[in-house]
């Protein structure tokens, strides 16, 4: 018990400094419904190729049996993207796509003393056509990265027709749409962290395949040739009416364990985020799609239909935390990182 109240009390400490003003950009709700008389608005319309050969992340050294550096990361990352204005709905027929929501900067200071970045979130219509890539793990060196992206591979990972559309709540004129928008402020009085409310909206989400699978069969040992590929995923999958609100502050600072007698925490700088209370991603309506078996990535070979399935009415929500009264523990959600 004497350790659970200890860690409790080490925990309060790191989560006081910041949250005090963890909830003021959520509170600030007139912020949607404000236009600037000044500021920059951008509109785009790209196409882009991404090819990425190695990207990973490494660790020094290891652990206990595994005291090498290693790393674990994706190779060969391919895709094609293309970010414009949404031309359906009411967004469609002759120039209305004109009347999409750009991304808009503002930055404005209350009657407080408190300045805000405002950036609004564009009506825009988001395509990926296709993303290939390939996760492994390896030994190597940082200056010269993994020593081979093929001798480890975990597998890999396809993902093609993805349609989504930012903005929801037009009925009658494309004017009317909003995605929503995101503040940053600051976390606290001096150079304290970053403070980051946001409410957006996301009209749908639709992705023609998702799949993970294996160019080798772990099989191929016993069956040799006749063992080959396979691949697992879905078909299908469609979200819509996607609403993401709330905040978080974030603040990286240092702890001295010894100051507050729990030596063997030791000296640790930290990642601390705090998330406001009632942060949450909320799906109404339904979640389905069909979960298939197949000899490719796309899976259109040998396909096997294991089932379709549905979810409805989603919300995943961070609260305050059940706090023990007297332990002077702060109550907000947190997640911390440090280095071991």
């Amino acid at each position: 018990m004497k350790k659970l109240l200890t860690a409790i009390a080490l925990i309060a400490c790191l989560i006081l400094p910041l949250s005090a003003m963890a909830m003021s950009t959520v509170a600030d709700n007139e912020l949607s419904t404000v236009t600037g008389q000044a500021g920059v608005s951008i509109n785009v319309d790209v196409t882009a190729n991404l090819t990425i050969g190695t990207l990973a992340w490494g660790d020094a050294n290891g652990f206990t049996g595994y005291t090498n550096m290693g790393f674990v990361g994706i190779d060969n990352m391919n895709m094609t993207i293309h970010v414009g204005g949404r031309q359906d709905g009411v967004f469609s027929g002759g120039a209305n796509y004109l009347g999409n929501q750009p991304l808009t900067i503002d930055v404005g200071t209350n009657g407080s003393g408190a300045t805000l970045v405002m950036i609004g979130i564009p009506t825009f219509h988001i395509t990926v056509s296709s993303l290939d890539m390939n996760i492994f793990v390896s030994g190597g060196a940082l200056a010269t990265g993994p020593t081979s992206t093929v001798a480890q591979g975990l597998g890999e990972v396809y993902l093609a027709g993805v349609d989504l559309k930012l903005g929801i709540g037009a009925t009658s004129a494309a004017i009317d749409a909003s995605a929503g928008y995101v503040t940053i402020g600051a976390a606290g009085a001096g150079n304290t962290g970053v403070n980051i409310g946001f409410n957006i909206g996301i009209g749908s989400l639709a992705i023609g395949t998702l799949s993970y699978g294996n160019t080798t069969s772990i099989l191929a040992p016993l069956f040799s040739g006749a063992a080959t590929a396979g691949f697992v995923g879905i078909s299908g999958l469609n979200l819509t009416n996607i609403t993401l609100a709330g905040g978080v502050a974030i603040g990286v600072g240092t702890l001295n364990g010894t100051a507050l007698g729990v030596p063997t925490f030791g000296t640790q700088t930290m990642v601390n985020l705090i998330f406001a209370n009632g942060t949450q991603i909320s799906i109404p309506g339904a979640i389905y799609g069909t979960i298939l078996l197949a000899q490719d990535k796309a899976l259109t070979v040998g396909v096997g239909q294991l089932g379709n399935f549905y979810i409805g009415g989603v919300t995943a929500q961070l609260v305050d935390n059940n706090v023990t009264a007297g332990l002077g523990f702060a109550p907000h959600s947190i997640v911390q990182i440090w280095a071991h």
